[in-house]
């Protein structure tokens, strides 16, 4: 009966451990995409052009985007933040 004791008490413990380093992500209805929060504005002003533009488009018409979109636009990363970095140049010998 003790060993069963000692056994779940150290499970609890890596659960609880393992709990803490997990990611903290607000709730997707809580933090809408900046996608799903501008997609009507994407519609209204920028349905011409291409959706890798369609950040640049957004940010110049910032006066005429809905409150939601602007909100997610801002507290989205940066377009270069999502990029692949640069590779840098081979060492010359």
């Amino acid at each position: 009966m003790k060993a069963w004791m000692i056994a779940f008490t150290c499970l609890g413990f890596t659960l609880v451990a393992h709990a803490q380093d997990a990611p903290q992500t607000p709730p997707a209805s809580q933090a809408p995409s900046a996608r799903q929060a501008c997609r009507a504005d994407y519609q209204k002003l920028c349905s011409g052009v291409p959706h890798s533009a369609a950040r640049d488009c957004l940010n110049s018409h910032k006066a005429d985007l809905s409150t939601a979109c602007q909100e997610a636009l801002a507290k989205a990363p940066p377009k270069d933040a999502t990029s692949t970095p640069e590779q840098p140049p081979p060492k010359s010998q």
